[in-house]
């Protein structure tokens, strides 16, 4: 017996040595405006002065202000602004691209419309290059469909009719697809969350994921995740919705715990604790 338990804590052991948790920081900006207290959060966890920031405005449409607004703040900042400007599936392969993308010490994506990373990034070699700088210490940010990006089950913004409606409730009710995947896996996130009322839309994807950590970012708000623990930061809440005891009969429920977080709370990823 005694040998069983030995096996099993090394096969424990040589597992998370295969898998260890990313080094970087992920800054998820629930959209709104960015406070430059999240501002300069992102900038120091790229690195500061001398860092490189690969920016993705892939979900926008207008890639071209993005990247000149950008390159202003990096520049008056003292970071270096590369543009990963990714219009097309086939960008995503560019080996020019992929080399600057390896060099950067942070990444940022853009807000406008998730589906378009969705569609010309995930499953793609930047894909795995973005995730391999993460695991080595660079800085993922993104504000609003650049924070629904972070979690591999990615909300697409559509209910099951493929509109923008908040009026549908139960499961199946809104769409998902892969996203990026940044997000521990059994996380999932939404934004613009309480401005916009987006508490339907989390419930329903619990609902069909009763198993994720449930993330709703408010505006002008970021969750900055550093070694599995998520802090707020900014201006508004975010609100936590925890299903492990959840019991559920179609689109009815009982025992959904939620927390709402205020600026310096935190909440651990993987035990669901809260600190305060």
């Amino acid at each position: 017996m005694k040998r069983f338990l030995c096996f099993l804590v090394l096969a424990a052991l040589s597992l998370n040595a295969a898998n260890p948790a990313p080094k970087g920081t992920l800054v998820i900006v629930g959209g709104g405006g960015m406070p430059q207290e999240i501002l300069d959060a992102f900038l120091q966890a790229s690195g500061g002065r001398g860092g490189v920031v690969g920016i993705i405005p892939t979900s926008t449409s207008d890639p071209d202000g993005a990247l000149k607004e950008w390159k202003a703040d990096l520049d008056k900042a003292g970071l270096t602004c590369v543009a990963l400007d990714v219009r097309t599936r086939e960008d995503s392969s560019r080996k020019d691209l992929l080399d600057q993308a390896a060099r950067c010490t942070g990444f940022w994506f853009s807000g406008g419309d998730q589906n378009l990373v969705g569609d010309k990034i995930v499953g793609t070699p930047l894909q795995r290059v973005v995730l391999a700088r993460y695991a080595e210490g660079a800085a993922i940010g993104g504000t609003s469909a650049g924070a629904a990006i972070m979690s591999k089950v990615m909300l697409t913004g559509e209910d099951r009719n493929g509109q923008e409606a908040l009026s549908e409730f139960g499961p199946g009710a809104y769409r998902t697809r892969e996203g990026m995947g940044f997000l521990p896996q059994g996380v999932v996130v939404d934004q613009h969350f309480l401005r916009r009322g987006r508490e339907n839309r989390l419930f329903s994807v619990l609902m069909e994921h009763p198993d994720h950590l449930g993330l709703g970012i408010d505006e002008a708000t970021a969750l900055v995740v550093k070694n599995g623990r998520a802090t707020v930061l900014g201006q508004r809440s975010v609100m936590v919705f925890d299903p492990a005891g959840m019991t559920s009969n179609g689109a009815a429920f009982q025992n959904l715990r939620i927390h709402l977080l205020k600026a310096g709370q935190s909440i651990d990823l993987a035990s669901r604790k809260v600190s305060q």
